[in-house]
């Protein structure tokens, strides 16, 4: 399991070329200053300090905006992966039990076998159940 967490997670926080870009361009400017003595050549020596300050504050601003984005995706569609799993699960689990078994006077002719589908007649199934919450959700946020 922590494998595949790690593999998750690794392929979320992939850089991007941009951010690869930014990170040898750091890397390039800190072998420049190593090169420079700063007793002897303070000035070039704090400009290429400079300079790797606002590649490394351009870096940080592009990991914050990709984390950003993946913590909106993951909160824009964690829940709805939940939902789907557990309604998955759920029809697995109630598939041979109705919801509700309605009188024999009661007649859902032509519909009753689209209905009832895994029982007898006259009961409502638990997927004919969720299509229907499912369908009278989706109107009821139209209207909104």
């Amino acid at each position: 399991m922590n494998h595949l967490k790690l593999l998750i997670l690794k392929w979320i926080n992939k850089p991007t070329s941009k951010e690869k870009e930014l990170t040898s361009k750091i890397n390039e400017l800190k072998k420049s200053q190593e090169s420079v003595s700063i007793t002897e050549n303070f000035s070039k020596y704090s400009k290429i300090q400079r300079q790797i300050n606002k590649v490394e504050e351009e870096l940080s601003n592009s990991r914050n905006e990709r984390n950003n984005i993946t913590i909106q995706l993951g909160f824009a569609y964690g829940p709805k992966v939940v939902l789907g799993f557990l309604l998955v699960t759920l029809s697995i689990y109630y598939r041979g039990t109705p919801i509700i078994t309605l009188d024999n006077s009661i007649d859902l002719t032509p519909f009753s076998f689209l209905i009832s589908y895994p029982h007898g007649a006259n009961a409502v199934s638990f997927h004919f159940w969720i299509l229907c919450s499912s369908a009278t959700a989706r109107l009821i946020k139209l209207k909104n």
